[in-house]
């Protein structure tokens, strides 16, 4: 869509950073969720979710130097830097802390409001008018919006 010319050696570029970074958040969250989950034993729902975003900051953080390899191995081949001279630890700890808590906010606030998601999409599957009708309500005020 943005016309540019696909290389199909070039997707595969960052792979192994990239599949390396997965499996070791895969990891951290299995095993932080474990220890935070007997640790703290929550109760409540809100407790639950609070525990899970806290894991997902966790293991962002846990595999954040994947990121950086991942980075390292994209640079244009033309303008490689050094690793000394890419890496800025100020950069990196405030991309890493602030990817970490959007990315454990946003796990959280999803699985406190995936009940009432759920809810609402199987009462608007029993009544398929009211949902039609408030689709078209939707796209009506968005096109008002837009002009």
């Amino acid at each position: 869509s943005m016309g540019w010319e696909i290389n199909p050696a070039l997707l595969y570029q960052a792979y192994i950073p990239t599949v390396a970074r997965d499996i070791v958040y895969g990891w951290a969250r299995g095993f932080v969720g474990g220890a935070l989950g007997s640790a703290l034993a929550p109760e409540s729902f809100f407790a639950k979710a609070t525990v899970f975003g806290i894991t997902v900051f966790a293991a962002c953080i846990i595999s954040s130097p994947g990121n950086e390899w991942r980075g390292y191995t994209l640079q244009p081949k033309d303008r490689t830097l050094p690793f000394a001279e890419y890496f800025k630890p100020v950069n990196y700890v405030r991309s890493t802390g602030v990817g970490a808590t959007i990315m454990g906010i946003a796990l959280m606030v999803g699985m406190l409001v995936t009940p009432y998601a759920e809810m609402l999409f199987s009462y608007l599957k029993e009544h398929v008018f009211v949902g039609i009708a408030v689709l078209a309500a939707i796209v009506l005020l968005f096109t008002k919006l837009a002009k």
